[in-house]
């Protein structure tokens, strides 16, 4: 729903994009030391976040379980766990049982799906919304030009169709676009020639100020964009404003002309910089002001009272000139030397005070509009949410898995993964599909440069849970079986090397040649050594066979040698990844 209703909106931010991004960010743990976080704190933060993504991958998987067809017709993919399951195999299965269960996977998320959907006010139109998404990425792509170069991106937009060819199209994209940069709309509405001066008359000619008081038209005026600092433009600008101020309040006869009014809204201007900025030390006083603006109304003063209450006003609220929107940390916060944990909570509850005042705000803000709603009850819709998110999902389960040795985080990147391949595989995704199995291949070790004395449980675990995928998704896999073979392959030899092997017993003269397999004497006996890339080098000696054999002991161990028994890949299906890769 978040997907449908936000991200497929033009005028939406992206939440669901940018919900998952930022969880990616937490999972990978960014910023945790910045932030003033302890070890645990941080380790425990990005559990939480990966906790997150894996729940959000479960609910797309459990979306689109009646597209899956599971090869071996079972009802439960963990169906026939070994009794010496580790903890993270166990997590691990009770997943995949939970995909395939139609009473499973958080049945509050499958309740809720049939619920909402009585309430739906739009039809939900998968295709609909694929083309709505597509249409707000270019948006998205012209804002992002404008921002660098407003002509460009202005030029983008209409090339796409996405904006209309006249001025006043141009003037109402300006004014009611918010994601564009206040800085460069005011640049670009200041410049002398002649297209921009015509956009920035349009602009401002639709505006309205009847029945505004000068003071508060200006403040509108300024509302839709930062002044630029060049004299010139302020200057254009400020002569457009007063010229549509007196069109608009034409029975006024406070000001003898336009001229009164520009040069008193340039006065304003310059009474907010002088009262409200830091940098101005004298502070100027009301006569003062008073004084500066003798004889602007056609050699006329204008009513003493009348500019004591501008001053008044603007020293009590200043003309906010609008800034570019950025919602970010401040820099008190990301200091490294945050002095103690007192201060730590400070900053913490300072910062929480601060969020919470500008969502209200911003809650207070819509609270007026009414906006049509979706419920999303097509499965179609899962596709294009992964094909947007599958990249920070796949760095932070990859940085989990290769920074991290905790099992608790290697088993949740390893059940994100799980997931992944699945949806990737339902909806014939190759690429992304192609990603997560060759992440599974090389955090196993078993096709890396790495040392088999390198090998830790989390690597265990993922060749795992890579011979899982192969038994569950292999129908799907196409040319990934490549890197499973490889890994199974060398699976197998580390396997031997784990039981002593003499070199005598294994066939294949090439072996050696190839890099795979070392053959070296100790104590009599003649051991096969697994070099996985690259072994341990030069001389082996005892302590390092042994460190060898214990390594790859948990390889032979019997939860593996049943997952491996369990897929069975039948001559038809060897002879179909022969017709793929070659």
């Amino acid at each position: 729903d978040i997907y449908v209703n936000y991200d497929c909106d033009l005028n939406a931010a992206n939440i669901f994009e940018r919900l998952v991004s930022d969880l990616s960010k937490i999972a990978q743990g960014r910023s945790g030391h910045e932030l003033g976080m302890t070890p645990l704190q941080e380790l425990s933060l990005r559990k939480k976040g990966l906790e997150c993504l894996v729940s959000i991958l479960k609910c797309m998987v459990e979306w689109s379980k009646d597209l899956y067809v599971n090869p071996n017709h079972q009802t439960n993919l963990g169906l026939e766990k070994p009794s010496d399951v580790d903890a993270g195999e166990s997590k691990s299965s009770e997943m995949s049982g939970r995909r395939s269960s139609a009473s499973s996977l958080d049945s509050t998320v499958s309740s809720g799906i049939g619920s909402i959907s009585t309430q739906a006010l739009v039809p939900d139109d998968p295709e609909q919304f694929e083309v709505i998404k597509q249409q707000k990425e270019i948006i998205e792509h012209g804002i992002e030009l404008f921002n660098k170069k407003p002509k460009r991106g202005i030029h983008y937009l209409q090339e796409q169709g996405m904006l209309g060819p006249t001025l006043e199209d141009i003037a109402q994209f300006l004014q009611q676009e918010d994601r564009l940069d206040f800085t460069q709309i005011g640049e670009f509405l200041g410049e002398n020639n002649k297209f921009n001066k015509e956009v920035m008359y349009a602009y401002v000619d639709q505006l309205d100020f009847c029945g505004k008081d000068f003071v508060s038209a200006l403040r509108i005026f300024l509302e839709g964009f930062r002044l630029p600092g060049e004299a010139q433009k302020i200057d254009r600008l400020m002569e457009k404003f007063a010229a549509r101020y007196l069109e608009c309040n034409q029975g006024q006869t406070l000001f003898a002309s336009a001229d009164t009014a520009y040069v008193l809204a340039y006065s304003i201007i310059m009474l907010t910089t002088d009262l409200h900025s830091p940098q101005v030390k004298n502070k100027m006083t009301k006569e003062q002001y008073i004084k500066m603006n003798r004889g602007i109304n056609d050699s006329k003063d204008l009513p003493e009272e009348y500019l004591s209450s501008i001053f008044d006003e603007i020293e009590g609220k200043k003309i906010a000139m609008k800034e570019t929107k950025e919602y970010t940390i401040t820099a008190k916060s990301t200091k490294h030397n945050v002095a103690s944990e007192k201060q730590r909570r400070l900053l913490y509850n300072m910062e929480m005070e601060q969020m919470a005042k500008t969502a209200k705000a911003l809650m207070e803000a819509v609270s007026h509009a009414k906006a049509p709603f979706t419920s999303a009850t097509h499965l179609d819709h899962v596709r294009p949410m992964f094909k947007l998110i599958w990249t920070p999902l796949l760095a932070a389960y990859s940085i989990g898995l290769q920074n991290c040795d905790d099992t608790e985080v290697a088993s949740l990147c390893l059940e994100g993964i799980r997931c992944a391949i699945r949806i990737a595989c339902i909806f014939s995704m190759q690429l992304e599909r192609d990603a997560y199995v060759q992440a599974l291949a090389r955090f196993s070790l078993l096709t890396a440069s790495s040392s088999i004395t390198e090998m830790k449980q989390k690597n265990i675990d993922t060749i795992k849970t890579l011979i899982t995928v192969a038994h569950t998704d292999g129908n799907y896999l196409g040319n990934s079986w490549h890197e499973i073979l490889k890994c199974i392959s060398q699976l197998e030899l580390a396997q031997l090397i784990g039981t002593g092997v003499k070199t005598r017993y294994l066939s294949g003269p090439g072996r050696e040649k190839e890099g795979t397999i070392k053959s070296y004497s100790s104590g009599g006996e003649e051991f096969m050594g697994l070099g996985i890339g690259t072994l341990v080098g030069g001389g082996v000696d005892k302590k390092q066979i042994a460190s060898i054999q214990e390594s790859v002991g948990e390889t032979s161990s019997q939860s593996v040698v049943v997952a491996v028994d369990r897929w069975d890949v039948t001559p038809m299906k060897m002879w179909q990844f022969l017709q793929w890769t070659h």
